[in-house]
């Protein structure tokens, strides 16, 4: 063992011990293990209402340590400065093994000793034990401010008949022994944890909650009478140490805590679901579940919330979305299977398993991966086409199996038989391996070109009677007015015009019999049936005399 005799003793008056301890052992390049202290002397001071400071208080002439009632009538507090030796550490007589605890609000502490504590009471007399048990634990109370020969008397007496039954080989099991013998105060109000969000929750035992909230609110205790905690403090209602209150991690991005003397609020900052747990509390704008049926409740029902659900189901057999379900989020995505009769409503839709038949989507940017269902969307993205029917501004399909596809612009990996691709714009193709499969150019037959068609010309219409009464009354507006209506019809006509630019284009060899069809207007339709063969871009090329599509012979005369 190296012994260390370049230390010298240092007495020193600290009120806090260990930090005395480490800055020393600072200032000398060592551990604080490298030093132990003794305690020489405890200077206690007092301060009451009518004191402006603490003062020194040596005896008790005034009784405060034996007379509570006349301790708190007067708002007596504690404060205790410690002159101690600070020393490199000796051979230890006593090794104790022990846990502090308090009870409420601190006014009281004690001391669970374990029996694997080192105490040699064979080798000293049971006096010589006690005195040294008195010496360690009040060392052990002055390193954690617990106050130190006031309020002990329990602790003393303990202590006495722990020693007996130190020397009757009795202690083989924990012992609790007092260090402070506080004054707890008289509580006229309970302390109260009401968890306001619990009423919102769902079947899935989920709450959503808006911007500005309530979620929880903490009622403190309020005090008839205070009391005194183990490090000298008066027990206010300000000091509760609201054992009631949240224990979670709280997150100030999301939850904003609103606090008073008599009460703790906790409010949503954002829309979201809320997450709790014993570790944390916060709002997020994402959801996870495992599966959603029509008998739960919806999630939410405003698409326009930034809300985003994920529901995972790793049970192939059984669809993450039930038969009947209606849901609606900003953001959705299904890890499983779309049962039967539901509906999903969002602006990122992504369902990574398939969707049923009779099942129906909506969504601003959707990605499936198998589709049977009815999707209606700006852009779509869908791995397989199972026979689904597809109605969208531009379509991407690796690959299909029968369906419908009705859009502006479409491309396609892989078509089999079957499918029917309806487009204003274009049509992309890289291989047709199967037949009996339509690739047709006629914004008439997409619903949503009709839509806007109906749109535009009911807004001609407004404004030109609009521009009718500007030529009138007020011509400034005239030339604004001229150029809404242009800017308008020339919308409308590229819709309508819309064959005369469009293009199919099937990259490799056609296997078999498919139909390609260009319509002009209501009467006037090219069509042509594909061999097994390799074709140029389909489209269409006008004349004074006629309409030909390329690369056929198929044309339309202009004169007729």
């Amino acid at each position: 063992m190296t012994i260390v005799t370049y230390l010298h003793n240092k007495k020193i008056k600290t009120k806090n011990i260990n930090n005395s301890i480490g800055k020393f052992a600072t200032e000398h390049l060592l551990k604080t293990s490298e030093y132990e202290f003794n305690i020489n002397q405890v200077d206690t001071y007092i301060k009451t209402i009518s004191d402006d400071d603490f003062l020194l208080y040596k005896d008790d002439p005034k009784n405060y340590y034996n007379d509570k009632n006349k301790l708190i009538n007067e708002h007596v507090q504690f404060q205790q400065f410690y002159i101690i030796t600070i020393k490199a550490p000796v051979k230890c007589i006593l090794d104790l093994d022990y846990t502090i605890k308090y009870t409420n609000n601190n006014s009281s502490a004690f001391m669970v000793l374990n029996p694997d504590s080192h105490i040699p009471y064979k080798t000293y007399k049971p006096k010589e034990i006690y005195l040294l048990l008195l010496k360690e634990v009040n060392k052990i109370k002055a390193q954690n401010k617990i106050l130190v020969n006031i309020f002990d008397n329990q602790m003393k007496e303990k202590l006495k008949a722990f020693t007996k039954y130190l020397y009757q080989g009795k202690f083989s099991k924990k012992i609790k022994i007092p260090l402070f013998d506080g004054i707890e105060p008289e509580i006229t109000i309970n302390s109260k944890l009401i968890m306001h969000f619990f009423k919102k929750r769902n079947s899935f035992q989920i709450a959503e909650v808006n911007e500005g909230e309530l979620l929880v609110e903490y009622i403190k205790p309020m005090f008839g009478k205070n009391g005194l905690n183990a490090f000298g403090e008066i027990i206010t209602n300000n000091y509760s140490d609201n054992k009631d209150d949240l224990e979670a991690d709280i997150d100030s991005d999301t939850i904003e805590i609103l606090e008073d003397d008599e009460k703790k609020l906790y409010k949503s900052k954002i829309r979201g679901y809320v997450h709790f747990d014993e570790k944390e509390f916060y709002i997020d704008n994402k959801i996870k579940m495992s599966k959603l049926s029509r008998v739960q409740n919806a999630l939410t029902k405003d698409e326009a919330n930034n809300i985003e659900v994920t529901i995972s189901q790793n049970d192939t057999s059984v669809d993450s979305i039930g038969e009947g379900v209606k849901l609606t989020s900003e953001t959705i995505h299904i890890n499983g299977h779309v049962g039967a009769k539901s509906i999903l409503e969002a602006v990122n839709l992504k369902i990574d398993g398939a969707t049923h038949q009779e099942s129906i989507q909506k969504a601003k940017f959707a990605d499936i991966n198998r589709h049977k269902g009815k999707l209606r969307c700006h852009k779509a993205k869908i791995k397989l086409l199972e026979g689904g029917e597809v109605h969208a501004t531009y379509v991407e399909v690796e690959a299909s199996l029968g369906g419908t596809i009705y859009a502006e612009d479409v491309i396609i990996g892989h078509v089999k038989n079957n499918l029917k691709v309806y487009a204003s714009n274009s049509i992309t193709i890289r291989l047709v391996s199967g037949e009996d499969n339509l690739f047709k150019i006629n914004y008439r037959d997409i619903p949503t070109l009709n839509s806007k068609l109906n749109f535009l010309d009911k807004e001609i219409e407004d404004l030109k009677y609009t521009l009718e009464g500007a030529l009138k009354h007020t011509q400034s507006q005239v030339p604004i007015l001229k150029d809404q209506i242009k800017k308008l019809q020339e919308q409308k006509y590229k819709i309508v015009d819309s064959a005369k630019s469009a293009k199919i284009t099937i990259t490799e060899p056609l296997n078999g019999l498919n139909t390609i069809t260009f319509t002009l207007n209501e009467e006037d339709e090219l069509m042509y049936k594909t061999d097994a063969r390799l074709y140029k871009p389909f489209y269409l090329e006008e004349s004074d005399s006629h309409i030909i599509l390329h690369p056929t012979d198929k044309k339309i005369s202009l004169n007729s």
